[in-house]
């Protein structure tokens, strides 16, 4: 028997889970991205396999999504792809004291190990932090190599049968009376366009879903926030270095091989094709994060990049008070529109549980059962994406 075939649209993090977790569950599947996999959002991240600890004040639901699938990663993971240095939140000179008793209470409901430290004894660890440490934590945050991160579930997807079709754009959705039954695509080498028909369409576009949803007519409230990181040409921590306080622009660096990330900012765009970054929004990352880490203030930056959030939108609400969890939306019984579903929010770290949920979603929707196996499925090397 014929097993349905799923297109999965975007070739980010979530997508390319979401073809592993398919593939792992014997459906047929396409994934169309319209550049290189993972050239986009992913690609531009901070780099955080995320402990959840930055979200256990205000955020809870996204920090136990978060440190449940750091541990589940830290197992499934192939060589090379992380660097399992943990994280430290500080908290200095100026910052409010009571935020470190929330910290560590927020932690503790969330189910993540947050370890206090004295200042002397993280001096010694990390010794071009700032002199102005007076509470610290060590934390299970990791450093991933955003790429390989995507194309470990893209592998072994290929590996058990899924097709990656790149530099290929939806251009339509194949619509039937009330059903999406395939897209029409356009190849973006050869100007070739072409039709591909699926039982279910899967919509994992990122900050693009609005997009891709409003060709059915449906309309999914997006908060498009990118965020600017600036990268230097040193390696000035080992530990992932966060401010103890509430999340903000400008108060975590992030090593990355011999290099460190500077990040981030957050503002709102209506249209993320067409980015800009703001020059005090570079300046700013600077001087923040040399209060951290004052070697910064006279580092060369190396690169400036921006890559854009997709928080799921809330009426009158800042990006910084957005949640960065994430939800499935099933458009048959939402907007009357069948054989089409999105993932929508969440966050690099999270991408597996997404891709399990929307999962789930497409195997109740086609009548498959089939459980999950991604939670202890070993990834393939990304090599293997190419060569296997």
């Amino acid at each position: 028997m014929t097993q349905p075939h799923v297109v999965v649209i975007g070739g980010g993090s979530t997508g390319c889970a979401c073809a592993h977790d398919l593939a792992l569950r014997g459906f047929q599947v396409t994934l169309v991205e319209r550049g290189e996999l993972a050239s986009a959002t992913t690609g531009r991240c901070s780099c955080f396999l995320h402990s959840g600890a930055r979200y256990s004040v205000k955020d809870q639901e996204s920090a136990r999504e978060c440190i449940e699938e750091n541990q589940i990663m830290r197992r499934i993971l192939p060589p090379y792809t992380m660097e399992e240095n943990d994280g430290v939140f500080i908290l200095i000179d100026g910052d409010d004291p009571a935020y470190g008793d929330a910290f560590f209470d927020g932690c503790a409901q969330c189910g993540i190990r947050a370890r206090e430290i004295s200042p002397d004894a993280l001096r010694r660890r990390e010794p071009n932090l700032t002199p102005a440490v007076r509470r610290a934590a060590i934390i299970p945050d990791a450093v991933v190599e955003a790429l390989r991160f995507a194309l470990a579930f893209a592998a072994t997807a290929r590996l058990n049968g899924a097709r990656f079709l790149r530099f290929t754009e939806v251009k339509e959705l194949l619509i039937q009376g009330q059903r999406v039954a395939g897209v029409r695509v356009q190849d973006r080498l050869t100007n070739q366009s072409y039709d591909i028909a699926a039982d279910l369409v899967v919509n994992a576009a990122g900050p693009w879903a609005d997009k891709l949803a409003a060709l059915a007519g449906i309309e999914i409230a997006l908060s498009l926030s990118p965020g600017v990181h600036v990268m230097v040409p040193t390696r000035l921590c080992n530990l992932l270095v966060n401010r103890m306080r509430s999340p903000g622009s400008g108060d975590f660096v992030c090593p990355q091989r011999n290099h460190s990330i500077l990040g981030t900012s957050s503002w709102t765009v209506h249209d993320c094709d067409y980015l800009y970054i703001p020059q005090d929004h570079v300046e700013q990352m600077i001087a923040s994060t040399s209060e951290l880490i004052p070697a910064i203030a006279w580092q060369p930056i190396h690169s400036i990049n921006a890559a854009t959030r997709p928080l799921l939108g809330r009426p009158g609400a800042s990006e910084r008070e957005l949640s960065r969890t994430f939800q499935c939306f099933d458009h048959a019984g939402r907007d009357n529109v069948e054989g089409f579903v999105t993932i929508a929010g969440g966050k690099m770290a999270t991408a597996r549980i997404m891709a399990e949920k929307i999962s789930d979603l497409v195997c109740q929707k086609l009548g498959v059962m089939a459980a999950c196996q991604t939670r202890t499925f070993p990834l393939a090397s990304y090599r293997r994406l190419y060569t296997g």
